[in-house]
């Protein structure tokens, strides 16, 4: 078992918390209520320790379950999620869950160390959705698009397949690739994330996100999202 500094049981705790029996979470955070300044695309370095990345990077480049999914449309038949997109690229929890509990355990940790930083940047109480991991192969990438919304034309504004994913988390765990850079339009900002850094930032409109092309390697990832519970004062910026 990986060592750290939070008690092994704490992440699976977390997790099995009341908010997330039942029904499908409902955001009660405004699309825009955090505006628009690049400083809500926060970067925390070194967050994963040496040996968490180790063993979650060997599960990335051994693991052979990867999730079934299939494609969303809403009422109007817009689709809002590509299930073909995704295919042998995506672990989630159940599908860990056959493959390797231990890499539940680590991601979990983690998450939970994570929390509280989240929390107090932008002034919420929230809960972090189950944790994936991802592989990013040669030829993928994405197009700019909002995590809770659509943002283009007609319908922007309107909920997408995940309208609680209020603010987004990401670790990332190699850098032995070329391409693969987060980009945000809205910003101006574009940067190749870091070994072990953990990053987080807003999920509406405002901060629509892509990844420019993986050229060479493979590129793997720990996303994740968080739906707020309770609103605190902040003082949203405006560029």
């Amino acid at each position: 078992m990986i060592k750290n500094d939070i008690e092994a049981h704490q992440g699976a705790n977390l997790f099995n918390d009341e908010f997330y029996r039942g029904a499908d979470p409902v955001s009660i955070t405004p699309s825009g209520y955090f505006g628009n300044s690049p400083d809500n695309i926060v970067e925390v370095v070194d967050f994963l320790n040496p040996e968490e990345i180790a063993f979650l990077k060997n599960f990335m480049q051994t693991n052979t379950h990867w999730d079934y999914t299939e494609d969303k449309y809403n009422d109007e038949g817009v689709q809002i999620y590509d299930a073909s997109y995704w295919e042998n690229r995506v672990a989630t929890w159940h599908t860990l869950m056959e493959a390797n509990q231990e890499v539940i355990t680590v991601v979990s940790n983690a998450v939970a160390r994570f929390k509280p930083i989240v929390e107090e940047f932008f002034n919420v109480t929230a809960f972090p959705t189950k944790p994936a991991l991802v592989r990013w192969t040669p030829g993928t990438h994405q197009i700019p698009h909002a995590d809770k919304e659509l943002h283009v034309g007609e319908d922007a504004g309107k909920p997408n397949a995940f309208p609680w994913y209020d603010l987004a988390g990401l670790f990332y765990l190699n850098d032995e690739y070329e391409g693969g850079e987060l980009f945000f339009p809205n910003q101006g900002i574009q940067f190749k994330p870091k070994v072990g850094a953990a990053y987080f930032f807003p999920g509406d409109m405002n901060y629509i996100h892509g990844i420019t092309e993986i050229t060479s390697g493979e590129r793997y990832t720990v996303p994740f999202f968080w739906t707020i519970t309770e609103l605190g004062e902040f003082d949203a910026k405006y560029s």
